[in-house]
C-alpha cells in the first residue's frame, strides 16, 4: 500500500514537471525576461534618393523599407517612446518584441518617404524636431524632399495619421561652435548658467509644440548624443521622462523610471542593414 501511494506521489510531480517545461520554454524565447524587456532603438536621419548623399546620416527609401521587413519578418513590433513610457508609469504592457525607429532632426523627406512605408508595413516612427528648422521651414513656400525640413503644419498632419510620434531635439542647439558643442556645458560655465541656458532653449520649443500641435514632448533627444553629467538631473527637472542617446546598445526596460534616461540607439547608416545589429 505505501509502495503504491508513493509511486503515485512519484507520477504526479512527474506530471506537473512536464507540463511546467513548456512554460519555461516560452520564457527563454520572449524579450521579456527577469532584467527587463529588450527594446532596440534604431537611429536614422535623412531618407533620399540621391546616391551622391547617401552616408553615415542617409539612407535610401529602399533600404529604409527592407528594414522595415526585415524587423517585421523577425516579429518585431514598432511602438512609440510613450509606449515605453506608459509601460514604466501606468502599467501598460509591450509587445513581446519591440522596436523603436527614431528619426532625427525633422527632414521633410520623413513625410515624403517614410509615411507612405509606415502605412504600407502598419509601423510607427519617433521624429525629433529642431525648433529653428521648423520655424525657418515655415516661411519657405517650396517644399522639397532633397533640402527641406518639416513644417509645424506638416508635423500636425504627421501626428493625426497615427503613426508619428513628435518629440524634442532642442531649439537651436543643434549646431556645434567654438564654445558649446550641442547641449553640453561650456568650459568653465557655471552650473546656474548652464541650467538657465537649458531652459531657455528647451522650453521654447517645449511652448512651441503646445501651441503649434497642442502637446508637449515627453523626451528629450540630445542633439549629436552630446551631454554633461549635469544634463540629467536639469532635464528631469522640466518634467522629461525619457532622454535619448547615441550611444550604441539594446535597452532593457523596467518598472524604474531610470531606464528611460540615455536611452541607447543603432544608428543606421547606408549600406549597413539593421540585420547586422538587431537578430
Amino acid at each position: 500500500m505505501f509502495y503504491t501511494v508513493k509511486l503515485k506521489t512519484v507520477i504526479i510531480i512527474a506530471l506537473i514537471i512536464c507540463a511546467l517545461v513548456p512554460v519555461v520554454a516560452c520564457a527563454v524565447t520572449s524579450a521579456v525576461s527577469s532584467d527587463g524587456v529588450a527594446v532596440p532603438i534604431i537611429m536614422y536621419h535623412s531618407v533620399l534618393k540621391n546616391q551622391r548623399r547617401l552616408g553615415k546620416y542617409v539612407v535610401t527609401p529602399d533600404e529604409l523599407e527592407s528594414d522595415m521587413k526585415y524587423l517585421r519578418d523577425k516579429g518585431y513590433t514598432t511602438v512609440f517612446i510613450q509606449d515605453l513610457i506608459d509601460y514604466v508609469y501606468n502599467g501598460k504592457t509591450l509587445p513581446e518584441k519591440p522596436v523603436i525607429l527614431t528619426f532625427d532632426d525633422g527632414y521633410y523627406n520623413n513625410n515624403y518617404y517614410l509615411l507612405p512605408l509606415l502605412k504600407k508595413y502598419d509601423m510607427k516612427a519617433v521624429i525629433s524636431i529642431v525648433g529653428t528648422f521648423a520655424d525657418a521651414e515655415d516661411e519657405t513656400k517650396t517644399r522639397n524632399p532633397n533640402f527641406s525640413y518639416l513644417s509645424w503644419g506638416d508635423m500636425d498632419e504627421l501626428i493625426k495619421t497615427g503613426y508619428i510620434e513628435i518629440q524634442n531635439h532642442s531649439y537651436d542647439m543643434h549646431k556645434i561652435t567654438s564654445s558649446r558643442n550641442g547641449a553640453k556645458m561650456r568650459k568653465g560655465e557655471s552650473l546656474a548658467d548652464y541650467e538657465a541656458f537649458l531652459n531657455s532653449d528647451i522650453m521654447k520649443l517645449q511652448n512651441l509644440m503646445e501651441e503649434k500641435l497642442g502637446c508637449k514632448a515627453t523626451a528629450f533627444v540630445y542633439p549629436f548624443g552630446a551631454y554633461s553629467r549635469e544634463s540629467s538631473d536639469i532635464i528631469k527637472k522640466m518634467g522629461f521622462l525619457a532622454t535619448l542617446s547615441c550611444t550604441e546598445g539594446v535597452n532593457k526596460i523596467t518598472k524604474d523610471p531610470q531606464c528611460l534616461y540615455m536611452l541607447k540607439r543603432y544608428n543606421r547608416p547606408h549600406n549597413k542593414s539593421v540585420a547586422s545589429f538587431i537578430k
